[in-house]
C-alpha cells in the first residue's frame, strides 16, 4: 500500500524540477535544428571526428543528404502483409514444475484480393534440461529472462520465415513485419567495432528468401528512444580533434560543449522536419567504414517516417535500404498501414492480439498442466510463497 501522505511533497518536488527541465529541453531541441540545418553544408565537419576512432561508434550515418525527405509514394494495389509478434510464460520456480511457454501471434492480410486473412499462434512449452539450464562459472544455471527473450526472438523469426514463404504470390507484393527492433543498437558490441552489433542474424535465414523474391523485411518501432542521429550532431560540439568519449576528461561535466543537444530523442528531432507520410533519408548505425571483407551480412539500418500519431522507426536490411523501388514499397505499406490500425500497423496490432498470453489463458494452461501432470502420477505441491499470493488471510 502506498503513502501518499509520504510521497505528496516528493510530487510537489519532482514537479517543480520537471518546469526547469523543460525551459532546458526546448533550448536543446532549438540547437539540435541549428546543428541539423547546419550538416549538410559541411558533413566532413562531424564525420571525421567520429571516422577517425575505434571508441565513439554508437552513432548513426546518414545515406545521402541528412536533411533528406521523402514524400509518400504512389500506392501499391493489391499487396499482403506478414506480420509476427511473441510473448512468454516466464520460469516460475515456486510452480509445480520447471518450465517456459513461448507464444507468437501469426498474421497475413491480403489487399486487393478475395483471399481470407490468416489470424492465429504457434505456442511452444520448453521443459527439457538443454531448455531450462546453460552453463555458468560455477556450474549449470537456470535460464533468465535474456536468453528467453532470445529464444522468444528466434521462434519468431522462425515463423516470419514460414508466412513468407506461405503467402507469397506471384504478381502480388509482399511486406514482413516484427514488432520492435531487429537488432539490440549494443553499445557494448559497437565499441569493439565488431560488425555482428549492426546485423540480424536470427533472421537471416528469412532475410535470404525475402531478398530472392525481392520483400521487404522490417521491423517497426513505435516510441523510439535512440538518438543515433542526435549523437552524430554532438560530433561538431565536441572540442577534440577526433571523439573518444570513454576516455574524455569532459565527459562528467554537465557544462560540456558536446552535451548542448544530449538526451533529444531522434524522434524529436524528426517530428518537425518530417510532414505527415514523409520518410528521412535512410541511416547505418555503428561503423562508417567497412571493408567488403568485414562488412557484416544484411547489415541494418533505419529510417523515420511521419504516420500520423508519432513519427515512426522502421529498421530494415541493406538491400532493402539501397533498392529504391522495395524502400518505397516498404515506405507506403508502412504508412497505409499505420492509417489502418488508427496510428500503429494494423498487421501488427492483430499479431500482438494473437501472441499476448492473457490471464485466463496461463489459468487454463496452470489447470491442464497440473491435470496432466497429476494423470501420470507425479506429485503436484506449489510452495507456499505461491500459495500465499493466490490466496490471503487478511
Amino acid at each position: 500500500m502506498l503513502d501518499l501522505s509520504g510521497l505528496a511533497p516528493q510530487i510537489e518536488k519532482m514537479a517543480a524540477e520537471s518546469r526547469l527541465d523543460i525551459d532546458k529541453y526546448s533550448s536543446k531541441i532549438n540547437n539540435a535544428k541549428s546543428t541539423f540545418a547546419d550538416f549538410d553544408k559541411n558533413p566532413s565537419l562531424w564525420l571525421d571526428k567520429i571516422n577517425s576512432h575505434n571508441n565513439h561508434f554508437f552513432v548513426a550515418f546518414p545515406q545521402g543528404r541528412i536533411s533528406g525527405v521523402f514524400p509518400l509514394p504512389k500506392a501499391f494495389i493489391p499487396y499482403t502483409v506478414v506480420a509476427v509478434d511473441g510473448s512468454q510464460i516466464d520460469i516460475d520456480t515456486h510452480e509445480v514444475a520447471l518450465y517456459y511457454v513461448l507464444n507468437s501471434g501469426r498474421i497475413a492480410i491480403h489487399y486487393g484480393t478475395s483471399e481470407l486473412p490468416r489470424m492465429d499462434s504457434a505456442s511452444r512449452l520448453f521443459y527439457k534440461d538443454e531448455d531450462l539450464y546453460k552453463h555458468g562459472e560455477n556450474g549449470l544455471v537456470l535460464v533468465q529472462g535474456d536468453r528467453i527473450a532470445e529464444l522468444r526472438l528466434i521462434m519468431e523469426a522462425t515463423e516470419l520465415k514460414k508466412l513468407i514463404i506461405e503467402h507469397r504470390k506471384e504478381g502480388v507484393p509482399l511486406v514482413a513485419f516484427m514488432d520492435g527492433r531487429l537488432i539490440s543498437w549494443d553499445r557494448t558490441g559497437a565499441s569493439r567495432k565488431d560488425p555482428s552489433a549492426f546485423n540480424a542474424p536470427h533472421f537471416e535465414e528469412a532475410f535470404k528468401i525475402s531478398q530472392l523474391h525481392r520483400i521487404p523485411v522490417a521491423g517497426y518501432v513505435s516510441g523510439s528512444r535512440t538518438s543515433l542521429v542526435i549523437n552524430t550532431l554532438r560530433a561538431k560540439d565536441c572540442v577534440k580533434t577526433v571523439m573518444n568519449c570513454a576516455n574524455c576528461e569532459f565527459k562528467e561535466e554537465k557544462d560540456a560543449n558536446c552535451r548542448m543537444i544530449e538526451g533529444i530523442r531522434d524522434t524529436t528531432l524528426f517530428r518537425d522536419m518530417l510532414k505527415l507520410g514523409e520518410r528521412s533519408c535512410h541511416f547505418y548505425g555503428g561503423i562508417n567504414c567497412l571493408s567488403a571483407e568485414s562488412a557484416p551480412l544484411y547489415r541494418i539500418g533505419f529510417f523515420y517516417v511521419n504516420v500520423g500519431s508519432e513519427i515512426a522507426r522502421v529498421e530494415a536490411p541493406d538491400y532493402v535500404l539501397e533498392d529504391m523501388d522495395l524502400l518505397n514499397f516498404l515506405h507506403w505499406v508502412t504508412f497505409d498501414q499505420a492509417q489502418k490500425g488508427m496510428g500503429y500497423p494494423i498487421a501488427l496490432q492483430e499479431a500482438h492480439h494473437f501472441a499476448v498470453i492473457k490471464s485466463e489463458d496461463k489459468d487454463r494452461f496452470y489447470h491442464l498442466l497440473r491435470r496432466q501432470l497429476a494423470r501420470h502420477g507425479i506429485s503436484l505441491k506449489v510452495t507456499n510463497k505461491k500459495l500465499g499470493k493466490n490466496s490471503r488471510i487478511f
